[in-house]
């Protein structure tokens, strides 16, 4: 009866060692499918951060959920007049820059002095990154951690976030995420800021 009860302590203090050797995986408080109520009113200004495809994405998205909204390539706090939400898609383009005759430092001011705005007018900020791990790089990455002070929500693909990078964003300013698996699964917590 000893060894049996000397057995079972045994195999409890190996099981007990061996999960504290298993990673521990960080706990991201503000993590979330969707928004549990909506946050924002329609009409949503959509543009890009850093001028990339991402911004036509997010608006077509809109459009096909049935959110009333405009997009603009260069959107200034002048023209958050009459909107009630902003939607930024966070991705930068040299192509797009160029295309504009702008460059990086230009599109960083010109959407840190929207979020500032939209901030001040009470005007909900959704941050949108659709990309891949490949479309972050240092200018998206800088951007984010800038504009995360001014953000209500932020989405972000699952490919984009492998490295926690968004999630950590999230936690540092009580911001509520959601990582989704692809471009088609935004139209969830997108619909839910609305509705």
């Amino acid at each position: 009866m000893k060894k049996r009860a000397f057995g079972y302590l045994l195999l409890v203090i190996v099981i007990i060692l061996g999960l504290s050797f298993f990673p521990q995986h960080r706990r991201v408080r503000s993590l979330m499918p969707h928004l549990p109520a909506p946050i924002a009113s329609e009409k949503a200004l959509v543009t890009p951060a850093g001028q990339g495809l991402e911004g036509l994405i997010v608006s077509e998205i809109c459009d096909n959920l049935n959110i009333d909204n405009r997009f603009m390539y260069w959107a200034e706090p002048q023209d958050l007049e009459g909107f009630n939400s902003l939607i930024i898609a966070l991705g930068f383009s040299q192509q797009g820059l160029y295309s504009l005759h702008k460059e990086e430092e230009q599109e960083i001011e010109r959407v840190s002095q929207l979020v500032q705005a939209a901030e001040e007018r009470d005007i909900p900020v959704v941050l949108i990154h659709l990309g891949g791990q490949d479309r972050r790089g240092t200018a998206n990455d800088d951007l984010a951690e800038i504009l995360a002070a001014g953000t209500d929500y932020i989405i972000v693909t699952q490919d984009g976030e492998r490295d926690g990078f968004f999630t950590g964003l999230a936690d540092e300013n009580s911001i509520p995420v959601t990582v989704v698996n692809g471009v088609s699964a935004v139209k969830v917590p997108l619909n839910s800021v609305y509705r």
